[in-house]
């Protein structure tokens, strides 16, 4: 009886053991988790395997950002013995570019997700520490701002290679305006100002008409033009420190603060040097002839020939790319859908986007819009929109009465719509939690 029973019993668990692996499905892969970190060896970079499971060739991908966006390069790393990469072993960095991002990927059936994103210096090949949070090391040994400190600690309104205003004004006391383009009239609707308290162009300026002003009055803080300064026909108001690294031409404006010029210096009829304000030049001067005794107190006196001027660097942090995989977005409840309409609270990624709603106006706050590959276009006559659009290779363009927010784009932000009122509103407003920046 004995026998019978552990015969018996001995065929059902067998029974249930081939009718499991024969008619379920398929078990899951495991997804392999380890800890990578970055570090230095006789000058290059390494890739070191400091905890988790082994690391098998193929179950991994390693991405690369040499400048032009991540691209899988995991044939630059060297190769390890048997092919399996475990605790405590390195790879180096068998390629010659500089590297500004590394992403580790681990490969589970059809799927890919990031494993790790060693922080390191950006430069590639030299780490000193080992790592380095959050950027890099410059000069005097402290680290480099990351493009989204920069954006945070500078309250970064606008970056991009271009600012086109047909609307009311720019507001935003304390923030920074980035154009690495130049700037003209024609851009800012003749009329418009650029209210905020620190502005870079990476190019000439050449404001002649119109009333459009720079800097903000509330809160003047400093202006830079990398190229020539022209401020002729129109009377507009120039608020902060300026510094320009060609020649400057001053004709109709008001200048509320100290002017640095590294060039000759132009003077038209008639200026206004508001006070104790004034310019410092190092070329020439030249004057109109009919300025009489006034003139010369009231401008030609304030404006000081000198050896030298103070000089300025431009922000040299290039837009990045849109965190990789596509997966990052899913799982934080992006819609992926270029159809998606804009509501309140609404997350987008997706390749362009386009809106123009029907019906009445529209009307959302607290968005995110992300287009990766091409531009993101909303329009709508009464349209109020708040939040983040970040467009890391296309433009911005907007149609509406109001819209408040940050915007990064590398072709520019473009303000299509008479009247329309932009406000600056740090990117900490829109997005609290730092793991959660899609760049």
């Amino acid at each position: 009886m004995v026998g019978v029973m552990l015969l018996l019993g001995l065929t059902v668990i067998g029974v249930a053991f081939v009718g499991i692996v024969f008619l379920s499905d398929s078990w899951p892969d495991e997804i392999p988790h380890a800890t990578i970190v970055a570090g230095n060896k006789s000058g290059s970079l390494v890739l070191a395997h400091e905890g988790g499971d082994p690391l098998r060739a193929g179950e991994y991908r390693i991405y690369v950002d040499t400048g032009s966006g991540l691209v899988e390069r995991t044939g630059d790393f060297s190769e390890l013995e048997g092919g399996i990469w475990s605790i405590g072993e390195s790879i180096n960095y068998t390629g010659t570019e500089t590297l500004r991002r590394v992403v580790v990927t681990v490969i589970s059936g059809s799927s890919e997700t990031i494993l790790s994103e060693p922080a390191f210096v950006r430069g590639g090949a030299t780490f000193s520490p080992d790592p380095v949070e959050p950027g890099g090391v410059n000069g005097d040994g402290k680290p480099e701002e990351t493009f989204i400190d920069f954006v945070i600690n500078e309250s970064v309104f606008v970056y991009g290679t271009a600012l086109r205003f047909s609307g009311g004004n720019v507001a935003g006391p304390g923030a920074t305006v980035i154009v690495t383009g130049g700037l003209t009239t024609d851009n800012l609707n003749g009329g418009a100002s650029i209210n905020v308290s620190k502005i870079y162009i990476d190019a000439d300026v050449n404001l002649d008409g119109g009333s459009a002003g720079l800097g903000s009055a509330e809160e003047p803080g400093t202006i830079y033009v990398n190229g020539d300064l022209t401020l002729w026909e129109g009377q507009r108001h120039i608020y902060g420190d300026v510094y320009v690294n060609g020649d400057f031409n001053l004709k109709d404006a008001w200048i509320h603060g100290k002017v640095y010029v590294a060039g000759n210096l132009t003077l038209g009829n008639i200026p206004t040097i508001v006070n104790d304000a004034r310019i410092y030049y190092t070329g020439t001067l030249t004057t109109p002839k009919n300025y009489n005794s006034d003139y010369a107190t009231n401008i030609v006196a304030k404006c000081i020939h000198q050896a030298t001027v103070p000089g300025f660097t431009m922000p040299d942090l290039k837009i990045p790319s849109v965190k990789f995989p596509d997966t990052w977005y899913t799982l934080r409840d992006y819609q992926t859908s270029d159809k998606t309409p804009l509501i309140d609270g609404v997350k987008i990624f997706v390749d362009s986007y386009s809106y123009t709603p029907t019906g009445g106006d529209l009307r959302a706050e607290n968005v995110i819009v992300i287009a990766k590959n091409g531009d993101i276009r909303i329009a709508k006559g009464g349209g109020h929109v708040t939040g983040v659009f970040f467009a890391p290779n296309g433009k911005v363009t907007f149609s509406g009465n109001s819209l408040e927010g940050v915007v990064i784009a590398r072709d520019g932000f473009f303000v299509e719509s008479g009247g329309t009122e932009v406000t600056f509103r740090n990117i900490k407003g829109y997005i609290t939690n730092s793991t959660d920046y899609p760049f």
